[in-house]
């Protein structure tokens, strides 16, 4: 009952001021025009003595005196009522974003129309800023979100909608969901279920829906269409809200690579076309890009998918061992050799052998290992016969073999052997476009591993991810994300969760980062620093104590999470002290913020 009161009087103190703005105010205009005319007439009758008139010319003059009056008054109304206008609509606005914020906001008492709007439009002030700061955490997740009005245009949309539409939100506002679609066949799907989701006010759920933006590079999406209902009417429909988020490709002969970045899917291409023949296939690439991935995929879809398949790394053994791992060795071959020993090539009779990190081989090796290619023999350690194989070779290198050869530190002969099929596997930093999809692959592998929730990665965690050169590639983003998932203490990942700061990966201390990618971040820390100013700047503008909420308000083109950070900065060089936890946390000033805090 006192919530129902509360309400009532709220509702009666705006009408109230609307009251006395629009109608009472212009009464008085015309009650003042009129008692001034009846006034000119008792003036003009009595101080200037005139012959006195016939009661009908009386009424006359005194009808024609109200007349005149009341045109005035009416005249004098509109203008009131022209000049009031825009009060009026700023009055409706505030009205409008107060109640979208709080349906059931506190009453206005103030003693006249000054101070009740000032406290309107202080009312509304807050509301804009909580709305700022919604804006702010949905542009921090990673999923795009499209608001559609009651008619099906747009509304508005977060940061990772407007780079998966690839289209502005300043071009895509008021423009219906079916143009902002485009006529491409492949959007229609998702323009049904958007269409009966609004129109049938249900909600819509589909896992895998193909989306084709402007660019043409189709792709496909997990899709929520959402009705959006007034909280305390909801009856009436305000829209709808469609959430999507995109799924990792899977090209349907290769399920367990995940990417979509053009340069890559070259590379998977060729592997599909490779795999059915028996061609030798040399794979290079940076460390960490997947060569051992594409060797498998190689295998698996081959022929000889159901014969072994066997991996040997040449720089994880020593030279004097590598010889006998590849081709076996006799019984007393060497001190310690005990027993005959079959070479990796006699395993892999009938299948496939893939050598990684075939630019560490010494040359007496290599030339052994070309035999091998030329004529499908070879003879094991401490041996007199030769044996036949009929194997297919699969070798990867993180050198650049051309300048090797030329350097003469590998043979030219084996080269060419090995060359039939060269795989240039991309590195993670020239694919960027696919560090949302891996980091959401590998995301739900630990949540498997681990057999608990997935964490999902906030937005601004994500822009570390695709401003980081990644030295180590695709494995080093694998470790990071699953270091953050493990000691994150939140649902999401944040920036500080990640082992990479500065170019610098805490899990590889000597990386280091090319001249190209050393701008790039050059970029993101002046802007980093920027908003650390801006943050500074609020703070020492508050009162001696204040709390979060009040700096975020403060700075409302700060993200909540960089106000988090400039905060436990500030805690660690004792600028600030803290009295308990969360938005509510009442913080004090310990010196000067603008001069020790810079």
């Amino acid at each position: 009952m006192a919530k129902e009161n509360k309400l009532l009087a709220g509702d009666s103190s705006r009408e109230h001021l609307n009251l006395r703005l629009i109608i009472i105010i212009p009464a008085i205009f015309i009650l003042v025009s009129l008692g001034v005319g009846l006034l000119a007439m008792t003036l003009t009758q009595f101080a200037l003595h005139p012959a006195i008139p016939s009661s009908k010319e009386l009424l006359i003059l005194r009808l024609s005196i109200v007349a005149s009056s009341l045109l005035a008054g009416l005249l004098g109304a509109l203008l009131a009522y022209g000049i009031t206008k825009p009060v009026r609509r700023a009055i409706f606005e505030a009205q409008k974003m107060i109640r979208y914020m709080e349906p059931e906001p506190p009453p206005i008492e103030a003693a006249n129309e000054v101070r009740a709007l000032s406290a309107l439009f202080d009312q509304a002030f807050v509301s804009f800023i909580e709305l700022v700061q919604a804006r702010e955490m949905l542009d921090s997740i990673n999923e795009g979100i499209v608001a559609l009005d009651k008619e099906g245009k747009i509304a508005g949309m977060n940061m990772r909608a407007q780079e998966i539409l690839e289209i502005s939100l300043a071009e895509a506002r008021h423009k219906s969901f079916s143009d902002l679609l485009g006529k491409s066949a492949v959007n229609e799907v998702l323009l049904t279920i958007a269409q009966s989701g609004l129109r049938e006010q249900e909600e819509r759920v589909h896992n895998s829906v193909p989306l084709c933006p402007p660019s043409g590079r189709e792709t496909l999406i997990s899709l929520k269409v959402s009705p959006l209902k007034l909280k305390n009417d909801p009856q009436e429909l305000l829209g709808a809200i469609v959430a999507f988020k995109e799924q990792p490709y899977r090209p349907g002969e290769l399920p367990e690579i995940v990417g979509r970045n053009q340069q890559f899917m070259e590379v998977l291409d060729l592997v599909v076309k490779v795999a059915p023949t028996d061609s030798r296939v040399l794979i290079m690439g940076e460390s960490g890009t997947g060569k051992g991935l594409i060797a498998n995929a190689i295998h698996r879809l081959s022929p000889r998918k159901d014969k072994l398949f066997i991996k040997l790394n040449c720089a994880a053994i020593p030279e004097g061992l590598l010889e006998s791992e590849l081709f076996g060795h006799e019984k007393g071959a060497f001190t310690g050799a005990h027993s005959r020993k079959a070479g990796k090539f006699e395993l892999a009779n009938g299948g496939t052998i893939f050598l990684d990190e075939i630019g560490d081989m010494s040359p007496s090796t290599q030339a052994k290992v070309l035999q091998v290619l030329q004529e499908g023999e070879f003879t094991p350690v401490g041996g007199n016969q030769t044996k036949k194989v009929d194997v297919r070779t699969i070798a990867a290198t993180n050198k650049d073999l051309f300048l090797e050869v030329r350097q003469g530190r590998f043979r030219e002969d084996l080269f060419y052997r090995l060359n039939v099929i060269t795989f240039n596997v991309p590195p993670l930093r020239e694919r960027k476009s696919d560090i949302p999809l891996l980091a959401d692959h590998f995301l739900d592998e630990v949540a498997r591993r681990g057999s608990g929730e997935k964490k999902s990665l906030s937005r601004s965690a994500l822009d570390s991810l695709l401003t980081y050169p990644w030295p180590g590639n695709v494995r080093e983003l694998e470790n990071a994300l699953e270091r953050a998932a493990i000691l994150s203490n939140g649902s999401a990942i944040q920036p500080e969760d990640l082992p990479i700061t500065a170019g610098v990966s805490l899990l590889n201390p000597y990386s280091r980062i090319v001249e190209g990618d050393r701008r790039e971040k050059k970029t993101v820390v002046v802007a980093r620093g920027e908003k650390r100013g801006i943050v500074l700047q609020a703070v020492a503008r508050l009162p001696e104590q204040f709390t979060a909420q009040e700096l975020r308000r403060s700075c409302p083109s700060v993200s909540p999470e960089m106000v988090r950070v400039v905060l436990r900065e500030l805690q660690k060089e004792n600028l600030l002290m803290s009295e308990g936890h969360g938005p509510g946390a009442v913080w004090r000033k310990r010196g000067n913020i603008l001069q020790k805090g810079q």
